[in-house]
């Protein structure tokens, strides 16, 4: 068994062999054709893509060059595809100069670092700075053309602030308001919105108050006891072991129906519970019946303890404590499901496994652990399936 590549719309074919009974249709065939064998072309197949007078014999096109004046004005009726009458057949892209003259170029897009870019001329400044002293209103001329600007304030200090206004009179121009008089830079940039800076706390206003030291609260007393804790331990001194005279104990000390002890025998009843530490429950079934399960932990342990650690899993009730179930087989290594479970079961064998992604490219490793029949596999926009 080995990964064995899928063959989608956009992947490149990668087959040993190919056979074909029927009609083979493609847009191009790539190569040099050294393996290709008994293919037999019909006689005009190949010539007629030429138009004019040129044969398809290599030779022939270069007969056409033979002679040609320096400036080849005689090259008339060239075909189309092989060179445009207008250019020039000294011109090599690739590894040459070429002059356009004083004609203009015109591209969808240019390509390149630009690093050999020479005598060009940038009417458009990609930012404007200008700075200013004891202003309260600032006028900033740009040439963008567009009211999407990005106005950034600083004061003399080199602190970026937020100014009192920034206007957008038009497409060229920014006005920029001060509360007060004040000195500095400003730098307009294309495109964005000012949304960012810095303000005086002395400048906020509506400032929420202070927590006054009076606010702290002070208990004296509640129902007699004192607010020291000497004083509410000298009330439970001298109680009888079940605590009977405990009576007109105040809210918030000790509930006057709870009891001071509780036996194993006891099955005590809260509206809510808080524990801070350590639970540990002991019995065979636990039950929890609440609307929704909060569980902060990242990670459940499940099969913790458990005589036979090969399987374990999720079981959704369907009825009577059974149903469908994604499981895990220490057997066969892998997650599966299977279509009928009781909760109770102490093993089980999934009826269906569930296919692994190994993504190469999200830094995943091609190890055993996932080589195995169904999984799949992405490596550089290639997919794989192992079987």
């Amino acid at each position: 068994m080995a990964w064995k590549k899928i063959i989608v719309s956009g992947s490149q074919a990668e087959l040993n062999s190919l056979t074909v009974d029927n009609t083979l249709t493609a847009n191009a065939f790539s190569g040099d054709g050294a393996s290709i064998t008994n293919v037999v072309h019909n006689a005009g197949e190949i010539a007629s893509q030429i138009s004019g007078s040129f044969t398809s014999l290599s030779s022939s096109i270069a007969t056409r060059f033979d002679g040609l004046t320096s400036d080849y004005t005689e090259l008339t009726n060239i075909p189309s595809g092989i060179m445009s009458s207008s250019a020039q057949v000294e011109a090599t892209f690739t590894n040459n100069d070429v002059d356009f003259g004083t004609g203009e170029v015109t591209a969808t897009a240019f390509i390149g670092d630009g690093s050999q870019l020479q005598n060009i001329t940038v009417d458009q400044s990609a930012t404007v700075i200008q700075t200013f002293s004891n202003e309260t209103s600032l006028t900033v001329t740009h040439n963008f053309g567009s009211k999407n600007v990005l106005a950034t304030v600083y004061n003399s200090a080199d602190e970026q602030i937020i100014p009192g206004s920034v206007t957008t009179t038009s497409d060229n121009v920014v006005t920029i308001s001060f509360d007060t008089a004040t000195s500095g830079r400003v730098i307009i940039g294309k495109g964005g919105h000012i949304v960012s800076g810095s303000i005086p706390f002395s400048n906020l206003i509506n400032k929420p108050t202070l927590v006054s030291s009076s606010a702290q609260i002070s208990i004296d007393s509640v129902d007699g006891f004192t607010a020291h804790s000497s004083s509410v331990a000298s009330r439970f001194e001298n109680l009888t072991s079940d605590y009977t005279e405990l009576t007109n104990i105040p809210s918030g000390i000790v509930s006057s129906s709870a009891q001071i002890g509780l036996s194993s025998a006891d099955s005590p009843q809260f509206n809510s519970l808080v524990l801070t530490g350590d639970l540990t429950v002991q019995g065979t079934t636990t039950s929890v019946q609440s609307t929704n399960l909060l569980v902060e932990d990242k990670f459940i342990l499940l099969n913790s303890g458990s005589a036979n650690p090969d399987v374990g899993g999720i079981v959704i009730d369907e009825g009577s404590g059974a149903g469908h179930a994604f499981i895990y087989n220490n057997t066969a290594g892998r997650f599966g499901y299977t279509g009928s479970l009781a909760s109770d079961a102490t093993s089980a064998t999934p009826d269906a496994f569930g296919a692994a992604v190994v993504d190469i490219d999200a830094g995943h490793l091609d190890i055993s652990e996932y080589q195995k029949n169904g999984n799949i596999k992405i490596d550089s926009g290639a997919i794989y399936i192992y079987s």
